[in-house]
């Protein structure tokens, strides 16, 4: 306070300078903001293994085809939640959103969309296709 009553030109002169740098900032930041092509710098990922990220999430991917492939009788409501859960997390693994539509082998995603809509033809195609991947995890 005592500042202020001593100095009054000198807080005018603050004044100013903060007047002029916020605007200097918030050009320079437009300015970035338009001039940045590449929007997925903020949605970076860690590149971290699938084992260890199975682990992490406790899902067994191979596992999980598995029980696809060879299902003993009919899937009832909660084993289908149950599978449509782990291939959700293996779809994240393996094929993270934002990463494109390359072709994956298997296609955890198309797996798990099939198994989520109950579409049994489409689940059929889908572990088709998984079947002749020659590797289950790429």
């Amino acid at each position: 306070m005592i500042c202020v009553i001593l100095f009054p030109s000198r807080m005018r002169f603050t004044v100013r300078m903060k007047r002029w740098i916020s605007c200097l900032l918030l050009v320079a930041g437009v300015a970035n903001g338009a001039s940045s092509v590449d929007s997925d710098l903020v949605n970076e990922r860690f590149i971290t293994p699938g084992h260890d990220m199975e682990t992490h999430w406790r899902v067994d991917c191979n596992a999980t085809l598995g029980a696809l492939r060879t299902p003993s009788t009919p899937l009832s409501a909660q084993q289908r939640s149950a599978l449509a859960s782990d291939l959700r997390k293996c779809s994240f693994i393996y094929q993270p959103p934002g990463t494109g539509k390359d072709a994956h082998c298997p296609d955890y995603t198309q797996l798990w969309r099939a198994i989520e809509a109950g579409d049994d033809p489409a689940l059929a195609q889908a572990l088709e296709q998984a079947a002749a991947c020659p590797d289950p995890l790429q």
